[in-house]
């Protein structure tokens, strides 16, 4: 508990549980639609980003940000026309590594700043940076409470959606929206290879352990949090990287769930 009496200890706290608020509620939605390789792609997709920012010496949390919802939207629209969403994400996701890796090489940038975007470092975050993700997870809660049932009833019967009156465009690109901010918030904390596990392997484990879809929403939350404390708990005492530590206290937690439900069968 040591890690937690500094002050980049509590920061990392406070920062890892807001993003596992944020990724884990909108991942319940990527776990239902089975799109989970779309929270690994748009995160891949977003390197692009970092390329065009390092290249042109631009800020890149915001060309990230743009470029992320950018390929969300474009995305949403080509599964809207009929191509999956996991589909058009294996499409782009090679392309958009090697981009980003050629504009990086020629921007001639440090290897240690870039193996910071690949594999984040959440003891570095401020307070801007906890600022910034309070205010993307006050959004992911407030759609998460007023679209929560639409989003669900649009996986499972679009056309009865149609019958209730819901807008399926705005309820599905807003989710799109928040989830590609969300994964470039988490990108701080855990980089680009890990970002994906904050958003799948939570819901996941929430999904097994729960017999409703309200109880993901409400499960899975927890679990990432518990996944963040614990994690940095971990990496403290072993001296182990922070990101790392935290995916895999997640991992264990998603097998002892596996295992229960099986053996409970």
């Amino acid at each position: 508990m040591e890690i937690f009496l500094y002050e980049f200890g509590i920061l990392a706290l406070i920062g890892g549980v807001l993003s596992a608020i944020a990724t884990s509620l909108l991942g319940s939605v990527v776990v239902l639609r089975k799109m989970s390789f779309f929270g690994s792609g748009i995160a891949h997709l977003s390197f692009i980003g970092v390329g065009l920012a390092l290249f042109f010496k631009l800020s890149p949390t915001f060309v990230t940000l743009t470029v992320a919802i950018a390929a969300a939207i474009i995305l949403g629209f080509l599964a809207r026309k009929g191509v999956h969403e996991d589909i058009g994400v294996g499409i782009l996701f090679s392309t958009s590594m090697a981009l980003g890796i050629i504009l990086i090489y020629l921007a001639k940038i440090d290897n240690s700043r870039v193996m910071a975007y690949l594999f984040g470092d959440i003891l570095a975050i401020n307070w801007q940076d906890v600022v910034f993700s309070s205010i993307v997870t006050a959004l992911v809660i407030l759609y998460i409470i007023f679209f929560k049932d639409h989003i669900v009833y649009i996986t499972f019967d679009e056309d009865f959606s149609k019958v209730l009156g819901i807008n399926i465009p705005f309820v599905y690109y807003t989710f799109l929206i928040l989830l590609a901010v969300s994964i470039v918030v988490s990108m701080n904390l855990l980089g680009i290879v890990l970002v994906s596990a904050m958003v799948v392997v939570p819901a996941a484990s929430a999904s097994l352990a729960s017999r409703t879809y309200q109880g993901m929403f409400k499960l899975a939350p927890l679990i990432s949090a518990f996944s963040v404390f614990f994690g940095l708990i971990l990496s403290w005492n072993f001296d182990i990287p922070a990101g790392a530590s935290i995916v895999l206290v997640q991992g264990i937690v998603f097998l002892f769930t596996f295992l229960v439900k099986i053996l409970s069968r």
